[in-house]
């Protein structure tokens, strides 16, 4: 919560009734979270297989935009000026990272490359630390990635690479986000920078010549993965971050690359090895040790005189 108090309920692991409710219903909404974002993924892959990356990605920013700015027409109306360059930062942000995943989950297994990309939150969570906790973070998501990146792994150099550009800008995008929502709503931005994202790849899909025409099955697709990546997961988002502090819903959300698992094996028909879930595991207790740690520093953080 960071507003330098200590609250009664951290005294108390478990809370108050109400406290364990409102958890329990944040759990909840994180796994229908995680499960939409990483449908989403794996169907993109069937989309990409048919149109390539490029249109794939225009179709679902450019939907996703197109349904938020349905709900809210005034969302899409421009910042004053002092707020343009930071959303425009954003954006571009959060197009190296959407492009760099699309890439990614077109040479690797959907559930690994979530994993390798919570490497750039968790360098978010642990940045400027000096306990040595963590370390242990990061020694152990270092560990993950080495062997999601060995010989033996369905990860390839390219998806490797790719994935770890995706974590790059995820740890871009949290920063950025944090500096541009500090002056707008979130429901502008997130309009503005999906419509924005879908802007610049307009030119290059132009450019590459869009294959989408004559293909009503794909662009049907490509709405479901602008609803599932985007549309909707961003409200239940709200929801949940209003239930739990964002420590606690960084925690819940380190279950998505078993979802990614999860989805990419049952849409997808991709396997792993015991090898490769252990690793991914690492990650994933890494990222939610550190999203907890670096939450509960500043929720029990008491002010000097």
């Amino acid at each position: 919560m960071g507003d330098g108090v200590v609250h009664p309920e951290t005294l108390d692991p478990a809370g108050p009734p109400s406290a364990r409710r409102g958890a329990g219903t944040a759990a909840l909404l994180v796994v229908v979270i995680a499960l939409s974002f990483q449908t989403g993924s794996a169907l993109a892959v069937k989309v990409i297989d048919s149109v390539g990356i490029v249109e794939a990605l225009w179709l679902r920013t450019a939907l996703a935009a197109l349904i938020l700015f349905c709900v809210r027409p005034r969302s899409l109306r421009l910042p004053p000026r002092g707020q343009r360059l930071p959303l425009a930062a954003l954006t571009l942000a959060l197009l190296g990272m959407n492009a760099s995943f699309y890439g990614a989950i077109s040479h690797a297994p959907v559930g690994l490359v979530v994993a390798i990309e919570f490497v750039g939150p968790l360098a978010v969570a642990v940045i400027g630390s000096r306990r040595a906790l963590d370390y242990l973070w990061i020694v152990l998501a270092g560990a993950g990635v080495v062997v999601l990146g060995g010989p033996s792994s369905s990860v390839s150099g390219l998806g490797l690479a790719l994935s770890l550009l995706a974590a790059f800008f995820w740890a871009a995008y949290l920063l950025l986000a944090k500096r541009t929502l500090r002056d707008m709503d979130p429901l502008p931005v997130t309009t503005l920078m999906l419509a924005g994202s879908a802007a610049l790849l307009t030119p290059l899909l132009l450019a590459t010549g869009p294959q989408i025409s004559g293909h009503a099955d794909v662009l049907a697709l490509g709405a479901l993965v602008a609803v599932l990546s985007s549309a909707f997961p961003y409200f239940i988002e709200f929801v949940a971050l209003r239930l739990v502090p964002a420590a606690t819903y960084g925690v819940l959300l380190s279950i998505e690359p078993a979802a990614g698992a999860l989805t990419g094996f049952l849409i997808l028909s991709q396997r792993l090895t015991l090898t490769e879930i252990a690793a991914m595991i690492a990650v994933m207790v890494a990222a939610a040790g550190a999203s907890w740690a670096s939450g509960a520093g500043r929720e029990l953080e008491v002010p000097t005189a």
